[in-house]
């Protein structure tokens, strides 16, 4: 590395140590919401079919509220405020679930709550990565290093806060996210508001124009597909898992072993996006997911099975994640970066996941878990068909561009 390049790195570090927590505070509290809210919801006397709706409720904010934040951020110049008004407000919603379940409210009181929960919590993530992205400057490789922040801090919660819950109750679940958010909060206040990229190109872009284009709508959809094949996984991995015979604690251990795959994926993936084409990639990242979701519904009681089949998260989430985010990176430069990153967050991680969840709800129960994962399967080919007819925009360098026009 050259001098100008180390002054250059030292100078972004005051930037990228609190985006690392801010990454790893974010992801304490996924790492209890993931595992744990769902049983959490079961426990409070609600059926499988309505804890799959409630869960789409949460994801479903997704869908409005990313894209709304983005266009403020893009608007205002303003990221990391925004960031701390939307993380304050969901500490103090997530306090309000905790609330709610000792008052014996009834479904639309949880439902409304959820909603607003997830209104302000769900645009937190894409909002991060653009932090994280302008923070890196012309060094996006940079960027899984500091995601991998947050599976170190999804780990630290799927393992000990997990064994923690065995111990005091998971009626504590809400209490320990507020606990994760307000600490979101007082990590993002010492982020440094980083300025808008400047665009690499000479003609400005139009999201609308580039909205309306075959292979970026495609794109998309197969975002949708990928998010929506996991949500059987999200919604009731833990419940299988369960009824499995595994421990809260067990359950919270293989959670955290497919995190760890994913930071090992992480750390590898500058070396891998210089040497390997990003579609060919994306293809692989998800036939191994199809084939992760049959190894956990038919053969979970198989530990060898299904310790391999939570390694395959490094493939299933970390490597789609990262092509999805390096690919929108470069397809919606400039002014159009925070929206370009919250529209690929409402599409794949609000409606896909929404929709995952609530059809993971209605094949809860009615059909045999392994069914239920099987049906994820076919999503996930779906998404691997469209990825393959959508490949003229995965692709992330100027040198691919030529090469692929």
């Amino acid at each position: 590395m050259s001098r100008e390049r180390r002054e250059n790195a030292t100078s972004r570090l005051p930037g990228l140590i609190p985006i690392r927590l801010g990454y790893f505070a974010f992801f304490l509290g996924l790492g209890i919401y993931l595992p744990y809210f769902s049983p959490y919801l079961i426990e409070q006397g609600f059926g499988p079919d309505t804890v799959g709706a409630m869960l789409a409720m949460v994801m479903a904010a997704k869908l409005v509220a990313p894209p709304l934040l983005g266009w403020l951020v893009d608007h205002s110049g303003r990221l990391i405020a925004w960031l701390v008004v939307a993380a304050a407000v969901s500490a103090a919603l997530a306090v309000g679930l905790g609330v709610l379940a000792g008052l014996q409210a009834g479904l639309i009181g949880w439902m409304v709550l959820l909603l607003a929960f997830g209104f302000f919590w769900q645009p937190l993530l894409s909002q991060l990565d653009v932090a994280a992205l302008r923070l890196t400057g012309p060094e996006p490789q940079r960027y899984p290093a500091l995601r991998a922040w947050g599976s170190i801090g999804f780990i630290v919660a799927s393992v000990g806060l997990g064994a923690l819950i065995d111990r005091i109750g998971i009626e504590w679940v809400p209490w320990i996210m507020a606990a994760t958010l307000a600490g979101l909060v007082v990590v993002l206040l010492r982020v440094p508001e980083p300025g808008v990229p400047r665009d690499r190109s000479t003609i400005p872009v139009s999201i609308r124009a580039r909205l309306r284009e075959p292979a970026m709508l495609g794109f998309f959809a197969g975002h949708f597909l990928i998010n929506l094949a996991h949500g059987v996984y999200y919604a009731f991995f833990s419940v299988h898992l369960a009824e499995l015979g595994y421990s809260a604690t067990a359950i919270g251990l293989l959670w955290a072993l497919g995190v760890v795959a994913e930071i090992v994926l992480f750390f590898l993936l500058p070396g891998i996006r210089n040497r390997f084409a990003p579609l060919g990639l994306l293809l692989l990242a998800i036939g191994l997911m199809a084939a992760r979701w049959l190894l956990i519904g038919f053969q979970a009681d198989v530990i060898g099975w299904l310790l391999f089949a939570q390694l395959l998260h490094a493939a299933s989430f970390g490597m789609t994640h990262a092509v999805g985010i390096w690919v929108i990176d470069h397809q919606f430069p400039g002014r159009a970066h925070a929206r370009g990153q919250a529209i690929l967050s409402a599409v794949s991680y609000g409606g896909g996941a929404a929709l995952g969840l609530y059809l993971a709800g209605l094949l809860w129960g009615r059909v045999e878990p392994g069914m239920a994962f099987a049906a994820m399967t076919a999503a996930s080919l779906l998404a691997l068909v469209i990825m393959l007819v959508s490949r003229r925009v995965i692709r992330w360098t100027p040198a691919a561009d030529e090469s692929a026009s």
